[in-house]
This record gives C-alpha cells, sequence and structure tokens, in this order.
C-alpha cells in the first residue's frame, strides 16, 4: 500500500478523482448550460414579434406631427393621415 506509486500519472486517488473527475463535470455543465442558453436565445427570436413594426408606426407619427407643426400639411390632412397610420 506504502510506496506503490499511487499519484497522478498512475491513477491513484487525488490524481484521477479531483483533477479529472471534477473538470469533466465542470465542462460538461458549461456545455449544457451553453446549448440551454442557446436554445431558450433561439426560443425567443421565434415567438417575439418584430419590433421594428411599432417603432416604424411611432416614427410616422412622430413625422406627421412634425409635418403639422411646420404647417405643411392641413389639420384635415393630419387627421385623415393618422386614421390612416392607425388602422394599419
Amino acid at each position: 500500500m506504502w510506496g506503490c506509486n499511487y499519484g497522478p500519472v498512475s491513477g491513484g486517488w487525488w490524481g484521477t478523482f479531483l483533477p479529472g473527475s471534477l473538470f469533466s463535470l465542470l465542462l460538461w455543465g458549461l456545455v449544457i448550460l451553453l446549448i440551454v442558453f442557446l436554445a431558450v436565445q433561439i426560443f425567443k427570436s421565434l415567438t417575439r414579434e418584430p419590433h421594428w413594426a411599432a417603432q416604424d408606426r411611432f416614427d410616422s407619427e412622430a413625422i406627421l406631427k412634425a409635418r403639422f407643426a411646420r404647417g405643411e400639411i392641413t389639420k384635415e390632412e393630419f387627421l385623415k393621415m393618422r386614421q390612416t397610420l392607425s388602422s394599419s
């Protein structure tokens, strides 16, 4: 038992259990976490509605308000265009 050259190279107690098994466990844990993270991100991107459609509507309304404020369009034109934007 004593002097049988138990060590990291020969597969001794501390050589194979702690560094080998613990490192392997951490490595596989990271791989699994990465796969889960990527799956969640892909699922979120597939189920989420595109935000640019709502952003375009708000930008269009801001442009319309600015044109009305500058006097480029009349009140009737403004109301008609705003109604058209809100219905689409």
